[in-house]
């Protein structure tokens, strides 16, 4: 039954955008180091302006995304939050609450650096996907965000 609920983690891991070009070891060490939890409607994950030390992995419910309190956006199964927290820290740029009862994956920054010690290939291949965004960013805001990210 822990293999099975390993596996689960490992396939809702491997889904997401972020991980698809990972490898099955990178997304087995990956989901090693990623914890589930149940989390019930009207709770705040991140605080807008705050430090986090986590990102979250969206498995059932739904979330809302707040920009200086006002709702921007809703989140449901399979997104992930704060994932640019693994890699930069800072302050949040929104708050992103429970909506619903959710479950989600918690991936912890310091077993996330630690998952990018053990498999040195992930950081790579994430780095590819966040330079695709970048690129797909680029193209859809056009020239003048192009430059400004030279």
């Amino acid at each position: 039954m822990l293999h099975h609920h390993h596996d689960a983690k490992a396939a809702r891991l491997s889904s997401l955008p972020l991980f698809r070009s990972a490898d099955r070891t990178a997304i087995r060490h990956l989901a090693s180091a990623t914890d589930e939890i149940s989390i019930e409607a009207g709770r705040n994950l991140i605080c807008q302006g705050r430090h986090h030390h986590e990102a979250f992995v969206l498995v059932s419910g739904e979330l809302r995304v707040l920009v200086d309190g006002e709702e921007v956006a809703r989140l449901d199964e399979g997104t992930m939050v704060g994932e640019i927290g693994l890699f930069v820290p800072g302050p949040a740029a929104a708050s992103v609450e429970t909506a619903t009862d959710c479950n989600l994956l918690v991936i912890p920054y310091n077993r996330f650096d630690q998952v990018l010690d053990d498999v040195p290939t992930l950081a790579r291949e994430l780095a590819v996907e966040l330079a695709r965004r970048l690129r797909n960013m680029d193209i859809e805001m056009g020239p003048r965000a192009a430059m400004a990210g030279i």
